[in-house]
Parts: structure tokens; sequence; C-alpha cells
């Protein structure tokens, strides 16, 4: 039985509890995790689905609780075949345009849940990464200089940028041990803070990107193509 490690379920509704939902359905046995796991939907999720769902309490800005969460991982089987990173944090106030009250004194958080907390996860949890592993950070659009149109969002797309940016270094690193690593923008996802005007349902978001999981694009290290990619698996621009 494979093992998925997701974390960011704190949400009913979100991408990440969709995404448990979905590999649950497929067989896999789900460490799902979030800072607070003894929320109704992981309990009702647990009922469901007994073994199959380990909830893992986990705060990834800090060291101690990543380990903490190695240590859950070791007692049941110590293997993980696909780790999905898709805990985020951003600051409204960091988000304003420089000259209209852009918050620089609070942006340390989005960059160390977003990049840092994922490296920290990667770096704990490397012993107990199955040959041909595959490590995936949910990033986003906002995180890329080639395809940026906005003049404001400075706190999340940073984050994001320094996440895409992290995910091309394993990938160049780590991919010489048989490990792939992507970073997956999943769309315009019907979550907060997106209007339901959005183009996608959490659970359509997540079908998309378990299947370019299981199927990802070829990787050419001549232009790091094939890291940062969309939900469905097309090229993304850095």
């Amino acid at each position: 039985m494979e093992t998925v490690f997701i974390t960011g379920l704190s949400r009913e509704m979100g991408l990440g509890t969709a995404l448990a939902r979905q590999y649950l359905r497929k067989g896999y046995t789900v460490f799902a995790s979030c800072r607070d796991v003894n929320k109704d939907h992981i309990n009702q999720l647990k009922t469901e689905w007994k073994d199959s769902l380990i909830p893992v309490a986990l705060d990834v800005t800090s060291r101690e609780s990543v380990e903490n969460a190695a240590t859950v991982i070791r007692k049941h089987g110590g293997l993980i075949d696909i780790l999905i990173s898709n805990a985020t944090a951003t600051n409204k106030e960091g988000n304003e345009p420089i000259d209209a009250g852009c918050d620089t004194e609070h942006m340390l958080n989005a960059y160390n849940v977003n990049a840092v907390g994922f490296l920290r996860m990667v770096q704990v949890f490397l012993p107990f990464f199955s040959k041909g592993a595959k490590v995936n950070a949910i990033t986003s659009e906002a995180g890329s200089m080639g395809h940026c149109w906005r003049d404001n969002g400075l706190d999340y797309g940073m984050a994001k940028a320094a996440l895409n940016f992290a995910c091309v270094t394993l990938q160049r690193r780590l991919g010489k041990n048989g490990i792939r690593v992507l970073a997956i923008h999943p769309g315009w996802v019907q979550t907060r803070p997106a209007p339901p005007k959005a183009d996608l349902t959490p659970e359509q978001s997540a079908e998309y990107i378990i299947k370019t999981i299981a199927n990802p694009p070829d990787y050419n290290e001549k232009g790091n193509t094939g890291v940062f990619v969309w939900y469905d698996g097309r090229n993304f621009v850095f």
C-alpha cells in the first residue's frame, strides 16, 4: 500500500482535504497534517477510513514539530511515496502595493511557511522517501516572474517565488537519486480567499494534480522545464 503525506488540511473544503479524500479512495495510506488535527472534518475522515488515515499535528515553521511528524511516519512503516506540501500562509497587509500601505515587517511568516517550511519537511523526511518518491509543492502563478501581471501581492508572490526556486534546486539535486520534484500551480480554486466564480472546485483541482503527480512531464535540465507546472502538467513560465 502506497503512502502520501499531505499538509494543509485545516479547511474542510480546502485543496488539502480534497487531495486526502481522493488518495484514500484510491487505496493509499494518507498522513493528513495541519496544526490542529482535532477538527470535525478530519475526525470524520478518520471515522470513515480508519487506519488508512493517520492525522499528524504539524507546524511546518517548527523544526521540532517536523521531527515529531517524522516520528509518526517511523511508527507507521517509515516510508513515504508522495509528499504534497499544501500548507500556505500570507499577510493581507503585506500584499498591499508598496506605496499604499504594504507591511514589510510581517512578511517573514509567509516565507517561513511556504518556502522554508517545505524545505524543513524535505530535509527531515529524506530518510523515509521510497525509491522513486515524488516530492510536490503546491505553489502559485503568483510566484512567476516571467508571467507576472501584478503591481502588488509581494508577501504571497515572493514566498511562492522562493518555493519555486527551492523545487528546481531540489530536482537538480535529489533527481540524481530518482526523486521527482514538482511545483504545481493548482489553478484558480474555489477556496478562501478565491470567490465561488473561480475556475475549479477543490475536487476538480485535486483530480488534475493527482494525475500530474502520477505522470509528471519530462524534466529538462536545460531551462529547468518540467518542474514548475500547471495542475494539468503543462509547463509554467518561471
